[in-house]
């Protein structure tokens, strides 16, 4: 079963890589072709079904990248494993530096099979890229929709770079969450010593409202009945 998925995969390559050059983002017929090649390789490591040599991934890549190509390849072929979440299709590089890095290089290739859109994310050296596929003269770019790892990955390294360019502005905001994060801790504060004080008064005060209620009977019943 696994091998015919391979071979079936590897067929519908070939009869994709003929209309490469046509390929148009939200072509559904196309989409539906690609998601037929994509769907089965799902879990499967991309190195062992050469899925980054098919023609359809390969050629859209190199269009997308021009000279990025060969560093994002070198990642990417660290992955281990072709995955989906809802209607990406993806794969997430796992290289990891032997020195500890405050942004792991990191890339990851994904495919929209709503809009039949192809994009790339490439974190080098700490700075994160982004790369996609998009219609020629259209008044407006198509925002490349990626799944949670590459969402996630791309923000961390962003925010990074935003404070390795600007320290001031991140010192700032660091010191101004410390502030709130104190004025919060104070009021919880105040706000649980006025709550024990005045459960301690009550405490105190009941006693000896009992008491003064008791001595008042007790002087009612002392005194005659006229």
């Amino acid at each position: 079963m696994r091998l015919y998925k391979i071979i079936a995969a590897v067929l519908i390559s070939l009869c994709l890589s003929a209309c490469v050059s046509s390929l148009l983002i939200g072509n559904q017929l196309q989409s539906k072709l690609m998601w037929t090649f994509l769907k089965p390789l799902v879990g499967f490591d991309p190195n062992e079904v050469n899925f980054f040599e098919a023609p359809i991934i390969k050629d859209r890549m190199t269009a997308i990248l021009g000279d990025k190509y060969e560093p994002t390849m070198k990642l990417l072929r660290t992955a281990q494993e072709i995955q989906q979440e809802g209607a990406l299709f993806y794969v997430a590089s796992r290289y990891a530096p032997a020195q500890v890095q405050a942004v792991t290089d990191k890339a990851g290739l994904v495919w929209n099979s709503q809009t039949n859109q192809m994009a790339v994310m490439l974190i080098k050296d700490g700075k994160p890229e982004i790369f996609s596929e998009q219609i020629a003269g259209a008044a407006e770019a198509i925002t490349p929709v990626f799944p949670t790892e590459l969402k996630n990955a791309y923000e961390k390294a962003q925010s990074v770079q935003q404070a390795l360019s600007n320290p001031a502005a991140a010192m700032g905001e660091a010191l101004d969450n410390k502030l709130d994060s104190t004025l919060n801790k104070v009021k919880e504060e105040q706000k649980s010593k006025v709550d024990n004080t005045l459960n301690d008064a009550i405490k105190q005060s009941l006693p000896n409202a009992d008491q003064q209620e008791l001595e008042e009977a007790l002087k009612r019943e002392a005194q005659p009945a006229h």
